[in-house]
Order: structure tokens, then C-alpha cells, then sequence
């Protein structure tokens, strides 16, 4: 699947981190939680067919979207992707099994993510 893949489709980067603890809330003392990055790398969007998202659909899994990045090791699935403003919850990681230094992840997320 990820050898249909065009690199000029990478377009925008996507930050790859955690919940961390943010600051203290001055009225009730709560600390809150925020997103931390640890890196970022350039990405692109892939696009689900029909079938594809009835699938994800069935598993319950909602508001999802797949990326796909160069190879990357350090991605894995307990970890939050930031585009822009949003964040997204890993659900799975799909490794390219072509040549790794020229192989694809396509990473699918689900949108709405809860704070930590």
C-alpha cells in the first residue's frame, strides 16, 4: 500500500509527543496537562477508500485519518500527533516493508483526543 506513495505530497509537518504536566491552575490548584513535543518530521495525508473507512468505523474507531511519514522508528502508537491546532490519539503504525531508508509509516489516528 504505502509504495503508491508520492513524497511531494509531504506538505506539512507533524509534531509527535505526549501528555506532559502544564501549568497550575491559579483558582482550584490543579495542574493541567498539555502536549510535548518530542519531534517533528515533514508528512502528508493519505486517503481512505469507502471500504477502508467502514472498516475503521466498525472497529469504533471515529474521526480518523492516516498520515504517512518518512520511516521512523521512534513513532509508536502510545504517542499524540500535532497538525496545527489538533491533536490526534495513534491507533496504529504501519511500517513500510520495503528498504527502510526509503520505506513509508502510514499512522492512523483518531481525532479528539482527551486530555491526558
Amino acid at each position: 500500500m504505502a509504495k503508491a506513495i508520492n513524497p511531494s505530497r509531504m506538505t506539512f509537518r507533524l509534531s509527535f509527543g505526549s501528555w506532559v504536566d502544564g501549568h497550575v491552575n491559579p483558582n482550584t490548584g490543579e495542574s493541567t496537562k498539555a502536549f510535548g513535543e518530542k519531534f517533528s518530521c515533514w508528512a502528508g495525508q493519505w486517503s481512505l477508500n469507502i471500504s477502508q473507512q467502514m472498516t475503521m468505523a466498525g472497529a469504533g474507531i471515529m474521526n480518523a485519518v492516516v498520515f504517512f511519514v518518512r520511516h521512523n522508528d521512534a513513532i509508536k502508537e502510545s504517542m499524540l500527533v500535532k497538525r496545527g491546532e489538533d491533536l490526534y490519539q495513534i491507533t496504529n503504525v504501519s511500517a513500510d516493508d520495503g528498504l527502510q531508508s526509503n520505506g513509508f509509516d502510514l499512522i492512523t489516528c483518531q481525532k479528539d483526543v482527551k486530555h491526558g
